[in-house]
């Protein structure tokens, strides 16, 4: 999306695309959510923001402090992706692809891509709880507290940034449900202004005499 952030997690929701992930797909799936060279400018950019609006102020100011933001990024990055695309989907059999709807109105559509952060496609084709993005999403804030500053170390910021990275999914599920639309307007304007007759005088009507 955007030409720079790969899209791997989304599917549209057709027959072609309903078959399920094999294990070694789910794994494949979390290390590309790990280490693609878009997770590195992602945790970057991320990591710059909180550098300059002192984010986890804890960590202090500097170049030495920004390392230190951007490696916990780059933790956080890889725990949540390998629990939430790969270990939680292979043991629970959930699909940890959003499915974009597409069709329907602008409420059902934006509820529908808010509501997959909690609820989930199985390998068998049934739906119910997402346990892979909740549990992973929990399990990984948990993890971080190894390597957050002693400050941050708590069961509040845990269960604070637990909330926070649940809301971001919901976010990013109705940029891919909608990022389809966005490019169809933008080219179909495009488009539009191309097949619009021109309103320069054609030879004809130029006014100069016909050549014999």
């Amino acid at each position: 999306m955007f030409g720079m952030i790969p899209d791997f997690e989304s599917a549209n929701n057709t027959l072609a695309d309903q078959d399920p992930l094999t294990v070694r797909e789910k794994y494949s799936l979390a290390l590309h959510q790990s280490f693609d060279f878009s997770a590195y400018v992602g945790d970057a950019f991320q990591s710059g923001v909180q550098q300059i609006t002192n984010g986890q102020p804890h960590y202090g100011r500097g170049w030495g402090a920004y390392g230190e933001r951007f490696m916990a990024a780059q933790a956080d990055q890889t725990s949540g992706s390998m629990l939430i695309y790969g270990v939680l989907p292979a043991v629970l059999r959930e699909d940890p692809r959003y499915f974009r709807r597409g069709t329907g109105s602008a409420a059902s559509r934006l509820w529908y891509a808010v509501n997959r952060t909690f609820v989930t496609r199985r390998d068998d084709g049934t739906s119910g709880l997402n346990r892979s993005q909740i549990l992973g999403q929990l399990a990984s804030c948990g993890i971080s507290t190894s390597y957050y500053p002693a400050e941050d170390r708590s069961v509040d910021r845990v269960f604070l940034n637990w909330i926070v990275n649940l809301g971001y999914n919901s976010g990013y599920n109705i940029l891919t449900e909608y990022y389809t639309d966005m490019l169809e307007g933008v080219f179909h304007r495009h488009k539009t202004a191309a097949r619009s007759p021109s309103t320069a005088p054609s030879p004809a009507g130029s006014g100069f005499p016909d050549e014999p």
